[in-house]
């Protein structure tokens, strides 16, 4: 059994964990292993990847990862790379919802949502039976031709980034199914978020801390349950390795309460101007950050349930349903105003005629007839009842308000004074919303029940007072998003500090960090390369892409040649072979007839019984192919074959004038040879 790790260093780990968020394929794989070894990695490479493992049709959890197994029975070869991805804005390439930052703070930070962990759980665990699987019927083949192969079990590793870094610690903390794990600037795994998963931990804190409900779990003293939490996971805990740069901003929440630091960690300092955020986040106290987790707990039920739109109605009382709701109204309102209908009766009438008695008839008319929408009472009173729910919400949002402000200010009173002003307005929009529609589902249920008592059908005042509520909806709306984009506005140079954090907890800043080769350096998923000139500048090459460049022009030219080489053949059956074989045809008659004239006497105008035919000699000539025809080809192919060369030679001076810039380093040529 080989079990030399085939991804051993850090950044190759890290560069491979990068092309988890854009294109992670077997020939990326082998490019990257190239570029930082210089050598072919080893064994068969396989990927599974969780869109083809995980149902997102009813509610997609947000989970994403792929599965690396190398494999080569011959050398002992039989490792796997489970790689987690990490917190992307939106999902589906943009078209999605905010899925994974939800579960940064539904399930990591309240612990009240476990659906990525359970995705990511099942996808490690379907995938490894596969493996396994598909591994023992090809070894059962080398069995049989006398391999020894008897210790080739699957040595399991984990990768993972940010929210993939919390993702592939706990499922190494609940299965310790991995050698070793290796997270990037991770988001530390939390005891409330533990506690949901593991039901034996739970049971252990209600049995140390006295406590019986889950809810009781935030009053806990924090730093007490987080040195529970360290001691309970240390063991499984202690081959996971965290890579962290030191201005990234998941680094600066490690002292918030319930996240656990358990493992190693290398810290990595890249820029010698800030200190990071870690000034201003120290600063938060755990009274707004239990009261904001306090707030967020009772909205995750209704997330985990129903996804977003289930977590906008349980947090600011509004949904689909609601849009749906007030459509089915201004539709009803549209028919209220309508024309009223026609319609025929009769009215039974007595007629009396001397000398006939009398009889009754029905004498026909036609009255107008006002037709009602069926449900347009039932969805008015829907309406009000949603809209004192929406208020409900937002006076509820109101009181959590003063902690986040608080938590601002904790952070830097700086940054408070900059952004009050404007959190002060929009809670005046807020609160004058509240009221608007507060007044107005009163005046619509005093009109509803009047309506019903004295048939004030035509709602005139209903409709006045929900347009006067739209359009106060409207304006605060507007007010709000005018302070929102205020504060961008005034926070742009403080916020600096953060940017830098953010940016440094990208794979791109990791990645150029962990560089320590002298004139290379990381674009994306690209290796660039650089060397000063004798005249003072520096020469950059995008070697990634040169070497794409290169392979792109080699395939155009054999697709090229092949089509030449298809096309001369096309000439040959069609053209020259074909006239040999109509010749040789032809030849093939003249020969028949000549060695059997009996055999045609009946072609001549004559009787056959007055004429015997004894012989028969043709005298044959037949044209040859146009020798002009012939050159045209054999020129138009003989230039367009120089072209091909021509375009190969170009192709290849590129590659050798890269060869010749770095020709200290002899493995930029296998970079060229990669297929």
């Amino acid at each position: 059994m080989n079990d030399g790790e085939i991804l051993f260093s850090e950044i190759l780990k890290a560069r491979i964990a990068q092309l988890e968020y854009d294109q992670l394929t077997v020939e990326n794989i082998r490019r990257i292993y190239i570029e930082e070894t210089g050598n072919e990695p080893q064994g068969k490479i396989t990927l599974y990847h969780s869109d083809d493992y995980i149902d997102t049709e009813e509610l997609d959890s947000g989970f994403d990862g792929t599965v690396i197994h190398f494999f080569d029975p011959k050398v002992g070869i039989n490792q796997s790379y489970t790689i987690t991805r990490g917190s992307e804005p939106l999902e589906d390439n943009g078209l999605g919802g905010p899925n994974d930052w939800l579960y940064n703070l539904f399930g990591i930070f309240v612990g009240k949502v476990q659906n990525q962990y359970v995705d990511a759980r099942d996808f490690d665990l379907v995938v490894t039976n596969e493996i396994n699987s598909l591994v023992e019927k090809e070894l059962s083949g080398y069995r049989a031709k006398g391999y020894d192969i008897s210790s080739m079990y699957l040595v399991k590793r984990g990768i993972g980034h940010s929210l993939g870094g919390n993702l592939i610690q706990t499922l190494q903390l609940m299965n310790a199914s991995y050698v070793d794990v290796f997270t990037i600037n991770d988001a530390p795994p939390s005891v409330y978020q533990l506690a949901l998963i593991d039901v034996k931990f739970r049971q252990q804190i209600n049995n140390h801390f006295n406590t019986n409900e889950m809810s009781e779990i935030y009053n806990i003293n924090p730093e007490s349950l987080k040195n529970f939490g360290e001691e309970y996971y240390g063991e499984k805990g202690q081959n996971i390795h965290h890579l962290t740069i030191k201005e990234e901003f998941l680094y600066s929440i490690i002292g918030f309460r319930g996240f656990l630091d358990l493992g190693t960690r290398t810290v990595i300092n890249t820029s010698n101007h800030t200190g990071g955020i870690d000034k201003y986040m120290n600063k938060i106290s755990d009274e707004n950050l239990q009261n904001i987790q306090q707030f967020v707990a009772k909205h995750a039920p209704a997330y985990e349930k129903a996804g977003v739109d289930g977590l906008n109605r349980s947090m600011f009382g509004i949904d689909q349903e609601l849009f749906t709701l007030i459509d089915d109204i201004k539709q009803d309102w549209k028919k209220i105003f309508e024309p009223p209908k026609w319609k025929r009766g009769g009215v039974p009438m007595t007629i009396g005629v001397i000398g006939f008695g009398s009889f009754t008839v029905d004498m026909p008319f036609a009255y107008p007839v006002k037709e009602f929408p069926i449900d347009f009472f039932s969805n008015q009173q829907e309406f009000i009842s949603r809209a004192l729910e929406i208020k409900a919400k937002l006076q509820d949002l109101t009181e959590v308000l003063p902690s986040l402000l608080a938590l601002v200010g904790e952070i830097s009173e700086d940054l408070l004074k900059l952004i009050q002003v404007h959190v002060e307005e929009m809670l005046g929009s807020i609160q004058r919303m509240i009221e608007a529609i507060g007044s107005a589902a009163l005046d619509i249920g005093k009109n509803l029940v009047r309506g019903s008592f004295t048939h004030n059908l035509s709602q005139h005042e209903n409709i006045l007072t929900l347009i006067e509520l739209s359009e106060t909806i409207e304006l605060e709306s507007g007010n709000i998003q005018n302070s929102y984009q205020a504060i961008i506005n005034d926070t742009n140079e403080f916020i600096g500090e953060f940017g830098d954090a953010a940016h440094a907890h990208g794979m791109e800043h990791v990645v150029n960090s962990l560089n320590q080769v002298e004139g290379r350096r990381y674009e994306g998923s690209d290796l660039i390369r650089y060397k000063n000139a004798t005249d003072g500048r520096t020469i950059e090459v995008n070697l990634s892409s040169a070497v794409r460049i290169y392979q792109l022009g080699l395939d155009k030219c054999m697709e090229k040649e092949e089509a030449l080489t298809a096309w001369r053949r096309l000439y040959y059956t069609e053209y020259v072979d074909d006239l040999e074989f109509r010749k040789q045809r032809v030849m093939n008659a003249i020969h028949q007839m000549e060695a059997n004239p009996r055999n045609y006497s009946h072609l001549l105008p004559v009787s056959a019984s007055d004429v015997k035919v004894t012989k028969i000699n043709v005298h044959e000539f037949i044209r040859p192919l146009d020798p002009m025809f012939q050159d045209s080809f054999e020129g138009m192919y003989h230039y367009l074959r120089e072209e091909i060369e021509k375009a190969k030679a170009m192709i290849s001076r590129v590659r050798k004038s890269i060869e010749d810039l770095f020709e200290e380093d002899q493995s930029i040529s296998k970079f060229f040879e990669l297929r």
